[in-house]
């Protein structure tokens, strides 16, 4: 797993760095590099002449086991061979593919690797977390730019010679829908407006004092008083045939959608609170629920619209089915040119 890999390098970037700087022994640990229990020589492959150290494979190792670890998953020391060897493979294809970019004056220029390296850095609240998570995984800024750089002349490298010749035909495309539908079943969505009244949180009325405590609590319970005869006053004006935009705009406290006559769009059933859901799913349309309590406070909502789960139609899904089958097939002509590649070089294995 290389911290540069094809597609979508700037998040496994962000990731692998976060983790880093959570502290796992493993970055810490400065004692010479070990496989198995074996210490890996300094240098672990030679592709056609350039070698490859083993300080870029430790890197790949540490970055592989803070991505298991942040997934829950452990590495067992049996595993390691394994782990470092499919690792090294894929640190020999891509030297192998960027010898290629080269050969075909791929030039990738300081500005571009500089932006590539500032976007990187800006992932991180500050420098010095930045500069913290770089050490946590050995890189400095010139193997971090050459790396930038030896992607992005992969990248090219891919768009230039092997995208081209990637195609997928409509019949692969609908096929993939057909095995697929579950996928493209769009659940039940409720279109609802609301009302909302704040109430203090219970920390509130957290104090040192039995004596503050007992005084914070009065205040707590006057002021939820007070929310809720604002939100019984709502509910009045509603049954008085009140317009439901109007009220909202009157009494709710939700400042994003009161103005908008407290239209909250569409959601399905497990994106709002538990006890705005359990009456949503209740409602017809037009209908208005009762009083609402939740943990945030009181609400009133108005069902307005509702779609049933559907089958999105083959039409709105096909240009996302037929990148996600484009990126397959890339990879898999990639892969293909690459075994080639390999049977033509000289490559030799030091593990």
């Amino acid at each position: 797993m290389s911290l540069f890999p094809f597609i979508n390098r700037h998040f496994l970037y962000a990731s692998a760095f976060l983790i880093a700087f959570s502290g796992i022994a493993l970055a810490k640990n400065k004692s010479e590099f070990t496989i198995n229990g074996k210490p890996a020589p300094k240098v672990v492959a030679s592709v056609n002449g350039t070698k490859l150290s083993s300080e870029l494979l430790k890197r790949e190792m540490i970055a592989y086991r803070l991505l298991a670890n942040r997934q829950g998953e452990n590495i067992e020391t049996e595993d390691e061979g394994k782990i470092a060897q499919g690792l090294l493979m894929k640190a020999i294809d891509d030297e192998l593919i960027y010898q290629e970019g080269l050969k075909q004056n791929i030039n990738i220029d300081s500005a571009t690797i500089d932006r590539e390296l500032n976007h990187i850095q800006s992932q991180f609240p500050d420098k010095k977390l930045f500069l913290a998570a770089l050490a946590a995984q050995r890189l400095t800024f010139d193997v971090l730019k050459k790396n930038i750089k030896k992607t992005l002349v992969k990248d090219e490298f891919v768009r230039t010679n092997i995208a081209p010749k990637v195609q997928v035909i409509d019949d692969k495309v609908k096929s993939f829908y057909d095995k697929n539908k579950a996928t493209f079943i769009k659940p039940e969505t409720f279109k609802i407006s609301h009302i909302y009244v704040s109430i203090p949180d219970p920390g509130d009325g957290q104090a040192e004092s039995k004596k503050d405590r007992a005084k914070a609590r009065e205040i707590i319970d006057w002021v939820k008083n007070e929310a809720r005869k604002k939100i019984n006053l709502a509910l009045l004006a509603l049954k008085k045939g009140k317009p439901f935009a109007s009220v909202a705009k009157e009494f709710s406290e939700d400042p994003k959608t009161s103005v908008k006559g407290g239209d909250l769009g569409f959601m399905m059933k497990n994106q709002t609170l538990p006890e705005v859901s359990s009456a949503m799913v209740e409602l017809k349309v037009g209908e208005i629920s009762s009083v609402i309590e939740s943990s945030l406070g009181f609400h009133i909502i108005q069902l307005t619209e509702k779609k049933e789960s559907h089958l999105i139609a083959l039409d709105e899904v096909k240009p996302d089915i037929l990148n996600h089958l484009l990126k397959l097939e890339t990879e898999k002509q990639l892969k293909s040119y690459l075994s080639g590649l390999r049977k033509k070089s000289a490559i030799k294995i030091f593990i």
